[in-house]
Order: structure tokens, then C-alpha cells, then sequence
């Protein structure tokens, strides 16, 4: 799924946890810039499985050469159609 990026801020900062709760519902995960990834799901392990997931496709992304284009709009659309995402 969908990862969205936010912008750096401290450690802790409040706005951080204000985008975070904004995004909870449509997402399993955010990264924070210059911190990494946050997960969350039903449980420990569930949430050990996406942080798994999300660092496997990372990997392999940095593996890949030429690096393919990101997707376009119609594309990413056509996803969420098809799977009922939410994001």
C-alpha cells in the first residue's frame, strides 16, 4: 500500500502526532523524514510483518536497475479500484 512521507520534525513533536492521527485510518504506516518508518496493526506481530514487508520492498527497490518510474494517477486509481484501498 501507500506510504505517505512527513516532513521532518523533532522527535515527539506534537505535529507529527496530529498528521499521523489524520492518516491512521487510511494507512498502516508512515515515514518520518531523517527518523523512518512507523507501523501500526491488530498486534505486535502484525505490525512486525508490515515493518517486514515495507523494508523487503525498499531493498529491492535499491536493487533494481533501472529503477522503474512510479506509477501514474490513472494507475494508482485502478489499484484502489480494484482492491477497495483506501488510500
Amino acid at each position: 500500500g501507500h506510504i505517505p512521507l512527513i516532513g521532518y520534525q523533532r522527535p515527539g513533536s506534537p505535529k507529527v502526532a496530529e498528521q499521523v492521527a489524520q492518516l491512521a485510518n487510511r494507512v498502516r504506516g508512515v515515514m518520518l523524514e531523517r527518523l523512518g518508518p512507523v507501523v501500526w496493526e491488530s498486534s505486535v506481530s502484525k505490525a512486525s510483518y508490515a515493518l517486514e514487508e515495507l523494508e523487503e520492498t525498499a531493498r529491492l527497490w535499491l536493487l533494481t536497475q533501472p529503477r522503474p518510474a512510479p506509477l501514474d494517477q490513472a494507475a494508482l486509481d485502478e489499484l484502489r479500484d480494484a482492491f477497495g484501498a483506501a488510500w
